[in-house]
Order: structure tokens, then C-alpha cells, then sequence
């Protein structure tokens, strides 16, 4: 039988569309899912499709394309044999294969940058390793220079590494970078040994963070310190599978920050998250922090937003948003404390004169108990494939 191949149709078949078969096709059964391909379409309301390397003519309501590819499923088969045409499953992307791979990985950088200061302080590993790990805890920003770090610790958080490299930044930016060094580390760490090593349960365990997820949108919250891992009397093969295993966790981390980050360059706002580490009066802290902005009305300027979370010991877990509208300032803050919200309060008139001089107005100062839970927008789950 010869077929007419030039008439065609852009109309795509539509889910739950109805196709009925121009003859019954006795050997099919209803419930049976097939794969079905047109072969071209034969007048208004006739097209031939191939079930099973057979041609058969159909009856539809809507023109396929030739060689559009759909499934279908047997709802009727006496008199008449109807077939549906079914929902196609969408293949994950590039993107979502990645974030399925990393996601389970991921973990803060915590317990590795403890890990890396209790290990400094032994300095009981080869000259490489501790080189690499004096050069991680040497780049952390402290919190009293903050101020005026804040971008060049956005910077070297890891999430910016391949964008530098693709620039040719200056050896210097690209060698203080978080992810960078964390790779260094892997590298220097080399592989695991192919014996098993036994480890005690409290540090097996201390692989499980039970840490917030990176979702985009989430709002920043303070991340807990794990118990500090003992590493005193370890083999040097066990202390080396700690490291791998907490800096795979951190660069997974950070990966899964970038990815979040590409899977949003379709919408109009900028929404960007990451963390970067800080040395805080207590140690060395992980500061989660969500760069946004905010949607505007058409010739109205956009409005940007930094939020961040900490905890300090002498103020408790802190979650603040600043936001920037022109030359407006909104300052939030939520604490765990009362008393913290008095210490801050105490200084909203240096703040607001400080902003003065800088040309900026505080146009919003709300302090409140209690930290803000997370408010997600459903539609970012469809990369972890999540059903509500």
C-alpha cells in the first residue's frame, strides 16, 4: 500500500483524546498500553498509525504529525476498539539527573570545617594535606571584618568557581576558593583504601546531618553544630575516610546550590542561594544566605533582598532580610531571644544615622521572636520530583 507522506498537520494529539480503530482488533485487550507511531494522516478525520509493526487505519478527532510518537491504552475493544491516547512522561532533565545524584550527598560544610580545626591543632597528617587545610581555615572571613568581606566571602563560597575559571580570573581568587580548595583536599587525600574501615558507631553516625535542604526559595536557616567528632587514636586510613567523606558532602552541597541556581534562569527575578563560612566568637560558623529579586511592576525599579541565618552563643539563632529599594532600607530580624531584640533595638538609631550618611534611608526596622519557618513555592519541587 503506498501512502501520501506530504499531508501533514503541526496539531499534536492532546491526553485523553479517543482514537478508534477502523476494524476491530481482536488480539488487543482492554487495559493494554501500547506504543504507537503515525505513519500519516489519510483525510480530516482519518490518520494510520503503527501498533506492533502494523499499520492500522484510525478515526480522531485531531490531526497527528507524521512520526510522532505516543502511547495508548485499550478502553474499549467490543464493538468497537477504542484507544486513549496517554499522558507522556516527561524524560528528567540534564539537570534533574544531577540534583537526583547530588541532593542525597549534600551536607553543610559544619562538620568539616570542625573536623579541619581539630585535625590542624593535632597536626598529625603529610604536609600536603595540612597545607590544604591551613589554606581553607586561613581564607575564612571573621565576623568582626564582615562588613567589609561580605562580597569577597559571597565570592569564594564556591558556587562562582567554574564562572571564574571560564573568565580567567587572577590565580589568587580562584586559589581561595571554597570549592576550589575542597578539591584540592580531595585531591590530596587520594583514594580509599581498598581494605574495610571499621568505624566507631558515633562517627558513622556523624556522617547523618540532619541539615535543612538547599530548596530554592527556602529561607535561610541556622545550621546546628554536630558534636564534634573524636578523632584522637584513629588510623591515619580512617581519619582520611572522614575527610573524603565530609568534603564529598560539602562540594555535593555546593553543587547542588549551583544547579538550583541554573534551574531558575528561565524566570525573570534573580534568586540565588549558597553558604559561606565565618569565624564567629564560638568557632567557625556555616552562614546560609538567599540573594533575590523581588519581581517589579512594570517601570518601577526591582527591589533586592539578602537573607541570612546564624547562630552566635551570646544571641542565639538569628535569621535577618535586608532588602534595598532605591535608596530605602527594610531591616527584619527574628530571634530565638527576647534579650536579643532589646541589645538590637539598642542600636537603631546608630544604624538609621550610619545609612544617613550614606545617602540610604531605613525606611523599616521590625525586630519579632521566633524564627520564620519556610515558606517553598511548590512549583520549585518539580526538581525533586515531589507530589503535593
Amino acid at each position: 500500500m503506498s501512502v501520501e507522506m506530504s499531508k501533514t498537520s503541526s496539531v499534536r494529539f492532546p491526553p485523553g483524546q479517543e482514537i478508534k480503530l477502523a476494524k476491530p482488533a481482536t488480539e488487543l485487550y482492554v487495559g493494554q498500553i501500547l506504543k504507537t507511531v503515525v505513519v500519516t494522516t489519510l483525510s480530516n478525520d482519518q490518520v494510520l498509525i503503527n501498533i506492533n509493526g502494523q499499520n492500522l487505519n484510525a478515526k480522531a478527532s485531531h490531526h497527528f504529525t507524521p512520526g510522532e510518537l505516543f502511547e495508548v491504552k485499550v478502553i474499549a475493544n467490543h464493538p468497537e476498539t477504542i484507544l486513549e491516547v496517554q499522558q507522556k512522561t516527561l524524560l528528567p532533565s540534564l539537570l534533574q539527573n544531577a540534583l537526583l545524584q547530588y541532593l542525597p550527598k549534600q551536607a553543610p560544610a559544619t562538620n568539616l570545617l570542625q573536623t579541619l580545626t581539630q585535625l590542624m591543632a593535632e597536626n598529625n597528617l603529610s604536609a600536603p594535606i595540612n597545607q590544604v587545610m591551613k589554606a581553607i581555615l586561613g581564607n575564612v572571613p571573621v565576623l568582626t571584618q564582615l562588613p567589609n568581606q561580605l562580597m569577597q566571602a559571597i565570592s569564594q563560597s564556591g558556587v562562582f568557581l567554574e564562572s571564574k575559571l571560564l573568565k580567567g580570573k587572577i590565580p589568587r581568587e580562584i586559589q581561595s576558593d571554597f570549592k576550589g580548595l575542597c578539591f584540592k583536599l580531595l585531591h590530596s587525600l587520594g583514594t580509599d583504601s581498598k581494605l574495610p574501615i571499621n568505624l566507631p558507631n558515633e562517627l558513622e553516625s556523624g556522617f547523618l546531618q540532619q541539615a535543612p535542604l538547599p530548596l530554592p526559595g527556602a529561607i535561610p536557616q541556622p545550621l546546628t553544630k554536630d558534636t564534634i567528632l573524636n578523632l584522637i587514636g584513629l588510623s591515619t586510613e580512617a581519619v582520611h575516610h572522614i575527610l573524603r567523606e565530609q568534603v564529598t558532602q560539602a562540594l555535593a552541597r555546593i553543587t547542588t546550590n549551583q544547579i538550583n541556581y541554573l534551574s531558575q534562569e528561565n524566570q525573570e527575578a534573580y534568586l540565588i542561594m549558597l553558604d559561606f563560612p565565618l569565624k564567629t566568637p564560638d568557632g567557625i560558623d556555616v552562614i546560609p544566605i538567599m540573594i533575590k529579586q523581588h519581581t517589579a511592576e512594570p517601570m518601577q525599579l526591582s527591589k533586592w533582598s539578602i537573607s541570612f541565618a546564624l547562630n552566635l552563643s551570646h544571641l542565639g539563632s538569628i535569621q535577618a532580610t535586608v532588602s534595598i529599594y532605591a535608596k530605602n532600607i527594610d531591616i527584619k530580624v527574628n530571634t530565638q531571644q527576647s534579650s536579643t531584640l532589646q541589645l538590637l533595638n539598642d542600636y537603631h538609631k546608630d544604624l538609621e544615622e550610619t545609612l544617613y550618611e550614606s545617602g540610604l534611608h531605613l525606611r523599616e526596622w521590625k525586630l519579632q521572636v521566633g524564627l520564620e519557618e519556610n515558606h517553598i513555592d511548590a512549583t520549585n519541587l518539580r526538581l525533586l520530583d515531589i507530589k503535593i
